[in-house]
């Protein structure tokens, strides 16, 4: 609940909520309209408008626009008419247009060659899915974040076809790493800080953990009982072994059977109200709270609180893939591009239709280039994408073989278009609603996971003098819609420098991922927090997000009327990959080719599964894996 007014915070405030920025090339953008016969003035197949650059502020990534068209084409409900059948052909039609979408298409023109058709179709309003990139111009600045997919994680984990994208893609590893500047905030003396809202905690306390301030300094200023705190350190000090005479094995099998919250009560001894420490710190990595994340996992990626085990640092039967790459990584840079992973589809896109761009761009220059949106859709391109296209009907045109229809509704009307062979790079419960003729065994599977829902707003602030003056770069509230709140990463490529002084604009990172908790099958906690999240509107978020920055800066200088230039709230209802653990999903035990997301991934006829769903694993590299896969088991 918001304590200070609207008129105070600045709702009514002029900042932008539409498009900001035309581009950061806007001239190479313009000289790109020439660069394929007939412009971009050219009308789109079917009478349906060329795309144009999707909106920069205001609420985006899956719009309600968005939703209606796929739960409408999807569920049923909703009359589209008879599909409108184009006279296109192609020899390969992409249902989806993240990244494993993109990298299906690179896939199979190395497989197939230069000159095969391919259309990709996607459902939201901007190509990269999660890989989508946020900007704004604020004070003639331009300013970038990831709107979605942050960062490129351990590389020396990945397999042959994911090096080999990035390979084929120019990305330079150490450079990316190079340009990551993770000593800024440190050397201005800026550390972490903590919010307690009044709501919860009787009055509003800000915490900020001094420089090199020991952790029991800290808890001893927390906002809880005596009790609390012994508790807390408690857990961040435990090494005794609480599973006496078991061996290595046994150990993590237990923990594997126990949530992370059953451990820290159970074993480690410690009630409820400390816990709140604790609660939202795998809401990063899983989407989840400490009651529905298994114990195990948490040791893996090095939670408090398992010191006195003892267990050696090797994955074991049952563990999240998550956790095991934590284990099993050696690498521990950071490869962040200042849009996330949205320059890895740009650099897909400048390769599958150099014009979009000005040509084939590079991992410096695809920072700053500009994309001309209505070449994306050029008939004479050999390859095009075609924006805001839910795909609603995919079956082949005799049984499971020979060409396959492949139906989509744009604009509110439904198209039809011929395909030699079909990549589903959308959703599985999308896939397994709209693929024709899949085994119910299948489709079952296909429908088991839930995607993790999150919010990832992004605020242009015309300087961070708060933060400075605060001696913080981030902010974890508790008890809190937000579960965090920072400074962009400082990240240099190419042309693109970060702010390096507090009177700079720069953009400042808000998270959530919505649950339900108490709740212990993370399936469920992913379901209700979806529902929440839908409930939201554009105007909740914004209301939320400029009172905590005030409640929790407003000392330091802050003012929420005046300092936000720009606020963009990207909602993904359907967010990340599932990713079975120990918990919810006993399949995690059973053979790999036994657990759903084999299953669910398996080809039918001409048409395969790709996406990070067909990993059970929410990465870029798991996506591109399967991106390959999908392509090779094309006949």
């Amino acid at each position: 609940m918001a304590k200070h007014g609207d008129d105070e915070l600045g709702m009514s405030a002029g900042i932008s909520r539409r498009d900001l920025l035309n581009g950061m090339a806007v001239a190479a953008g313009a000289a790109a309209l020439t660069a394929v016969p007939g412009g971009a003035a050219h009308a789109q197949a079917g009478g349906h408008a060329a795309a144009s650059r999707p909106r920069q502020t205001g609420l985006v990534g899956q719009t309600d626009a968005a939703r209606s068209a796929g739960h409408g084409g999807t569920f049923g409900g909703a009359d589209f008419g008879t599909p409108k059948r184009l006279r296109e052909a192609y020899d390969l039609v992409v249902v989806g247009g993240g990244v494993s979408g993109l990298a299906a298409a690179h896939f199979y023109r190395k497989r197939f060659g230069d000159d095969a058709r391919i259309l990709v179709i996607e459902a939201l309003a901007d190509f990269g899915g999660h890989q989508h990139r946020n900007e704004f111009s604020v004070r003639g600045r331009t300013l970038l974040s990831n709107g979605g997919m942050v960062n490129l994680d351990s590389p020396d984990t990945w397999n042959a076809p994911s090096l080999e994208l990035m390979d084929d893609l120019g990305i330079d590893f150490a450079e990316l790493a190079e340009g990551v500047d993770t000593g800024l905030y440190g050397g201005m003396g800026l550390t972490n800080g903590y919010f307690f809202p009044e709501e919860a905690f009787g009055t509003d306390t800000f915490l900020r953990r001094a420089p090199g301030e020991s952790t029991a300094s800290l808890v001893s200023r927390l906002p809880l009982s005596q009790q609390a705190r012994d508790d807390i350190m408690r857990i961040e000090n435990f090494s005794t072994d609480v599973l006496p005479g078991l061996n290595d094995a046994e150990k993590k099998q237990a923990l594997a059977r126990m949530t992370y919250r059953e451990y820290l009560q159970n074993f480690v001894g410690v009630g409820d109200e400390a816990l709140v420490f604790y609660q939202k710190r795998p809401h990063g990595l899983w989407g989840a709270g400490i009651e529905a994340v298994p114990a195990g996992d948490c040791w893996g990626v090095g939670y408090p609180g398992f010191r006195g085990l003892g267990l050696s640092p090797e994955p074991y039967p049952g563990i999240g893939r998550t956790p095991a790459m934590s284990l099993t990584t050696t690498d521990e840079e950071l490869y962040y591009f200042p849009d996330g992973g949205a320059t890895v589809s740009r650099l897909l896109v400048s390769r599958l239709i150099p014009q979009v761009f000005g040509g084939v761009q590079t991992q410096e220059s695809i920072i700053g280039a500009s994309a001309n949106y209505a070449l994306l859709d050029h008939p004479k391109s050999p390859v095009r994408i075609r924006l805001n296209s839910m795909g609603t009907s995919v079956r082949h045109r005799e049984g499971a073989s020979g060409p396959v229809d492949v139906t989509y509704v744009n604009g509110g009307r439904a198209y039809q278009v011929e395909a030699k062979h079909v990549v589903m790079a959308c959703w599985n419960a999308v896939s397994s609603y709209i693929v024709d003729g899949l085994p119910a065994e299948q489709v079952e599977a296909m429908r088991y996971g839930v995607k993790v829902p999150l919010v990832y707003a992004r605020v242009a602030v015309k300087d961070w003098t708060a933060f400075a003056n605060a001696g913080v770069s981030r902010i974890t509230p508790y008890n809190h819609f937000w579960d965090s709140l920072g400074l962009a990463t400082p990240t240099d490529q190419g042309g693109y420098r970060s702010a390096r002084e507090p009177k700079e604009p720069i953009v400042v990172s808000l998270s959530k991922t919505p649950n339900l908790p108490g709740e212990r099958i993370t399936r469920e906690q992913h379901k209700a927090g979806r529902r929440e999240l839908l409930q939201v509107t554009f105007a909740d978020f914004e209301r939320d997000i400029r009172d905590l920055m005030q409640r929790s800066l407003g000392d330091f200088g802050f003012d929420a009327k005046r300092d936000i230039a720009a606020i963009t709230v990207n909602r993904w209802s359907h967010g990340y990959a599932y990713e079975y653990n120990s918990i919810a999903d006993p399949a995690i035990f059973e053979p790999l080719e036994q657990q759903p997301f084999q299953l669910a991934r398996g080809s039918h006829g001409s048409i395969t599964i790709a996406n990070s769903d067909a990993a059970a694993f929410g990465y870029t590299h798991a996506a591109v894996d399967e991106a390959s896969r999908a392509v090779a088991e094309l006949g």
